[in-house]
C-alpha cells in the first residue's frame, strides 16, 4: 500500500505535464523590400534557395527553389522561419517607369541563430 502511495504521485505528474512540441519553432526571418534605382517595386516575387554557395541563376523554374514570398504594395515581404545556413534570394519585378520593364536581383544571405537570425534590407534588382 505504502508503494501504492508513492507511485500516485508520479503518474499525476507524469500525467499533467504539457506535451513536448513535435517541432522548436525558429527565431529567424528574412524581410526585403525590392528596388529599383529609388523606386520601390511592389509584387515582386522573391525565390529563396537554402544551403547552397553558388548562385542558382535567374532561369530556373519556380519547383527549383524551396521557398518563395511575394512583396506587399509598399514592396515589402518577409519569411519566417528560415533555417540557419548560407541561401541566396532571387527576385523578380515589374518596373513600368524604366525600359525594359521586367527587372531582376540576387542576394546572397546567411542566417545564423548565434549572431544573424534576422536579416532586414533592400534587395537591389535592375534590367
Amino acid at each position: 500500500m505504502n508503494r501504492l502511495l508513492l507511485l500516485l504521485p508520479l503518474l499525476a505528474f507524469l500525467q499533467c505535464r504539457p506535451e513536448v512540441p513535435e517541432e522548436v519553432p525558429l527565431p529567424t526571418k528574412i524581410c526585403v523590400r525590392t528596388q529599383h534605382h529609388t523606386v520601390p517595386i511592389p509584387n515582386a516575387i522573391v525565390y529563396l534557395k537554402y544551403n547552397v554557395d553558388t548562385f542558382p541563376g535567374y532561369h530556373q523554374p519556380p519547383s527549383y527553389y524551396d521557398a518563395s514570398f511575394r512583396t506587399g504594395a509598399d514592396a515589402r515581404g518577409c519569411i519566417a522561419p528560415v533555417p540557419e545556413g548560407r541561401h541566396w534570394l532571387v527576385a523578380f519585378g515589374y518596373d513600368s517607369l524604366y525600359f525594359p520593364h521586367y527587372v531582376y536581383g540576387s542576394l546572397r544571405a546567411e542566417i545564423s541563430l548565434h549572431y544573424k537570425p534576422v536579416l532586414d534590407t533592400i534587395l537591389y534588382i535592375s534590367e
